[in-house]
């Protein structure tokens, strides 16, 4: 367990970053698509464009955490070389599209005037690489030479928590905005589609955690490494229902929840998440000999 603590550890930033970007990602993906599809009025479409800041700060500190791991900023370079042909490489490239994309349509809309058609093809734009975005760090992962993380459980792991945790973000940045298109019934949805993925990513944890019994090297098994992965999903699961539960609260009386209680609910979920990509991290094992 020690080793494992110490490899997970050295990789906090890449643990922070998989637990804030695709969270980060897909409640912008949402918010584009408010932006996309509701009829909002002019200023209720500039509040929500400026409120777009809050998943995209989210996304882009898990991006900064995670250039920390390059050593140097000069081999980002390097990284950028491999596009196509290393799943880093795609990692790295689709997150900087995606921020690129999303900050200077954030910018844009401070513009005098409103250009709705542009705005409505650029949000298009900018859900879509937010999609791409999450597809390419949920397959980064899948490693072929690290035993453990070559499943099947370890990209969907990636998307379930993207979609548990991003409604309730972009519930904060539409409440934030005093958007009209979030009444109870909106909310209702972005609640039951967190629930439902928290679920779906809780059951994919489980089954990853059974199978690592029968995944050895020759320094050991798996569950060596992450004996305790169990409570830190139990863990997850806990703060991840109370989370997406206080933020249903207010809706038995049809009211919206706070922009203080959702940020506490966000906050609550990160902590969840960011313990069970700790174990993910802890569990590390190559074949051969090596951790």
């Amino acid at each position: 367990m020690s080793l494992g603590f110490s490899m997970a550890l050295d990789e906090i930033t890449l643990v922070l970053f998989t637990t804030l970007a695709p969270t980060g990602a897909m409640a912008c993906v949402i918010m584009a698509a408010v932006l996309v599809f509701a009829p909002l009025g002019e200023s209720e479409r500039t509040r929500v464009n400026r409120a777009l800041c809050i998943p995209l700060i989210v996304a882009m500190v898990g991006l900064i955490a995670s250039a920390t791991h390059l050593g140097s900023p000069a081999n980002a370079l390097y990284v950028l070389l491999g596009v196509g042909r290393s799943p880093l490489s795609n990692e790295v490239f689709c997150a900087g599209l995606f921020l690129a994309s999303c900050g200077l349509y954030w910018l844009f809309c401070f513009t005098e005037k409103q250009y709705v058609r542009v705005q409505k093809a650029w949000c298009a734009a900018v859900a879509l690489a937010g999609l791409v975005c999450i597809g390419a760090i949920a397959m980064a992962y899948d490693a072929s030479t690290i035993v453990t993380w070559h499943t099947w459980h370890v990209p969907l792991n990636v998307w379930f928590s993207a979609f548990a945790g991003g409604p309730l973000l972009a519930m904060l940045g539409l409440r934030a905005a005093r958007a009209v298109c979030l009444h109870t019934k909106a909310s209702g949805i972005l609640v039951a589609g967190s629930l439902i993925a928290l679920v779906a990513n809780v059951a994919c944890l489980v089954m990853q955690n059974a199978s690592l019994g029968g995944m050895w090297n020759g320094y050991g098994t798996a569950l060596d490494l992450v004996p305790m992965y169990p409570a830190m999903i139990a863990w997850y699961a806990v703060a991840g229902l109370t989370a997406i539960g206080c933020a249903a609260w207010p809706l038995r009386g049809r009211d919206l929840p706070s922009v203080a209680r959702l940020t506490l609910c966000c906050a609550l979920f990160f902590a969840g998440l960011f313990v069970v990509r700790f174990g993910f991290y802890m569990m590390h094992m190559t074949y051969g000999l090596g951790v």
